[in-house]
């Protein structure tokens, strides 16, 4: 029982410093340009279209005022717009602009060569085997 109870606490000790040093090397790459909460509201919304801002707050885990800070900082450069909906002017949606998309597209190439780069040294059997035992260890699975 010893001997399982060492290998949690080394196994807690890897993810935190596995993690800690893939956020700072994402950081990093998004290069103090944009937060990795801006790029991932950029990312969803390109990929799922527009959205309101309480819809941010649960996906991200995160306070509705935090979310009304980061999309701020995005109209303001001018990588999304709040468009009011014709139908009921209370719903204010979100949109990705044509610019925000292309900032999106530099950022996602750039964190695409960062990942083939560190994990370059696992085979594809390796990855697989890795992205299993992180299935795993999702709970929201």
């Amino acid at each position: 029982m010893k001997v399982r109870t060492q290998m949690m606490y080394d196994m807690e000790t890897l993810l935190r410093k596995v993690f800690k040093q893939i956020r700072n090397e994402i950081n990093e790459i998004l290069d103090k340009e944009l937060s990795r909460n801006e790029f991932t509201i950029l990312r969803i919304l390109s990929e799922q279209g527009p959205k309101k801002v309480t819809e941010f707050a649960p996906i991200l885990e995160v306070s509705a005022s935090h979310i009304t800070a980061v999309t701020d900082a995005l109209v303001e450069k001018e990588w999304i717009t709040r468009i009011r909906s014709k139908e009921d002017r209370r719903i204010i949606r979100i949109h990705i602009t044509e610019a925000g998309e292309k900032v999106l597209q530099h950022f996602n190439e750039k964190k695409t060569k960062y990942f083939f780069k560190r994990f370059d040294c696992y085979t594809d059997a390796e990855l697989a085997t890795l992205i299993e035992l992180f299935s795993k260890l999702d709970k929201k699975r």
